[in-house]
């Protein structure tokens, strides 16, 4: 059986395998994890998200009583096709940060000084960012292992754009 997922239903049926949530859970999860720096779940579509999954097998409602919200869980399918899904992403390589790859393809059109501003800017903004994820993880003491990697991963991953970032500038500055 061929279902298709979204990298976002990927995402929520992630959270939802750890335990029953409603959207506004979800929501602090991703908040709080930082994702909202990697992922393109918005707010507003949490809840149009779990009733595709709910559509599609992959994830049940208990109904709302009075003013309590709808919790969703993950159904047996839906795990099985997160498992499947998530080894079929771990697997593959797929092109990342493509923004700003494709930045860096067209900054021929700027000059030297245009760049080195740019890339200063970036700088500034990735030192605030990495600083914030240092602040998450180092508040999550209790996060799945899948949380822990994504912390980890961030970081590296910051660091060493941060890296390329500094001799990307003094080059530049030596020009």
């Amino acid at each position: 059986m061929v279902i298709k997922t979204s990298l976002t239903e990927e995402l929520i049926l992630g959270i939802l395998a750890e335990q029953p949530h409603h959207g506004y859970q979800i929501e602090k999860l991703i908040v709080d994890r930082g994702m909202r720096k990697w992922t393109d779940v918005g707010f507003s579509s949490i809840y149009y998200v779990l009733e595709k999954l709910e559509k599609k097998g992959l994830a049940k409602s208990v109904p709302a009583k009075g003013k309590d919200k709808k919790e969703y869980s993950i159904t047996k399918l839906g795990l099985t096709i997160l498992i499947e899904k998530t080894r079929q992403r771990l697997v593959e390589r797929q092109p990342a940060n493509s923004h700003f790859m494709t930045a860096l393809a067209n900054s021929q059109n700027m000059s030297s000084k245009e760049l080195l501003q740019a890339l200063m800017e970036r700088k500034y903004i990735l030192e605030k960012d990495l600083q914030v994820l240092k602040n998450q993880q180092a508040g999550g003491h209790c996060l799945p292992r899948s949380a822990k990697q994504l912390f980890s991963l961030g970081l590296t991953m910051l660091q060493a754009e941060l890296n390329w970032l500094e001799s990307e500038i003094q080059t530049l500055q030596l020009q």
